[in-house]
């Protein structure tokens, strides 16, 4: 069964914009800027990227709260077939370090698994291990779950590093807790959760 969005039926400015934000993804596991987008596009205008991120809301290629920083999220359902997911690269479980390209995949899942909007990632690093989340394996993540303290999401870090942790809002800012004793909390003010992880799938067994 095919999407009823089809990349091939978009303007060719608009497309190139599209292919640049989900090439952003695949590579940092996080959305660009607005900015980071006109330097991608080779276009100096915020207002012409904003004219071609409105027109891909518009026709359901993207979420877009453009009150929000890094507020772009892909509808991954013109990615793949019903059923499929794809893999959008590689997330950091250890320290929130740029994350690193895989070759994109699909996985054939149960619709139960990937509702509309969903995405995968996999781990790399051994943060997470006490939560059975293992080097290797492949999260799950909802952009539009609501997130609640102890949620293990990925987030991202000063607009610039991603990261897989339990999230905990605090007084004074964001606790972003790794299932390892051995490893140290980051505390931060500036996080933006790019999702929650719904699911797990172990590759290493």
């Amino acid at each position: 069964m095919t999407s009823s969005l089809d990349i091939e039926t978009l303007p060719p400015k608009q497309r190139h914009v599209l292919e640049s934000i989900l090439a952003f993804i695949e590579e940092n596991a996080y959305p660009p800027s607005i900015q980071q987008l006109c330097d991608l596009c080779g276009v100096s205008s915020t207002s012409t990227i904003h004219h071609h991120i409105s027109a891909l809301k518009r026709k359901g290629f993207i979420h877009w709260n453009p009150a929000e920083k890094r507020a772009i999220s892909i509808n991954t359902e013109f990615l793949s077939p019903k059923g499929e997911l794809p893999v959008l690269g590689t997330i950091a479980a250890g320290s929130p370090l740029q994350t690193v390209t895989d070759t994109v995949e699909t996985l054939n899942l149960s619709e139960d698994l990937c509702p509309t909007g969903c995405y995968a990632l996999r781990v790399r690093g051994e943060s997470m291990i006490e939560d059975h989340i293992m080097d290797g394996d492949i999260v799950i993540i909802n952009p539009k779950s609501r997130v609640r303290d102890g949620d293990v999401v990925v987030a991202l870090v000063d607009s610039e590093t991603a990261t897989l942790k339990r999230i905990y809002r605090e007084s004074n800012g964001v606790r972003l807790q790794p299932a390892n004793a051995s490893m140290d909390p980051i505390f931060a003010t500036d996080v933006q959760v790019q999702g929650k992880v719904e699911a797990i799938i172990r590759q290493n067994i």
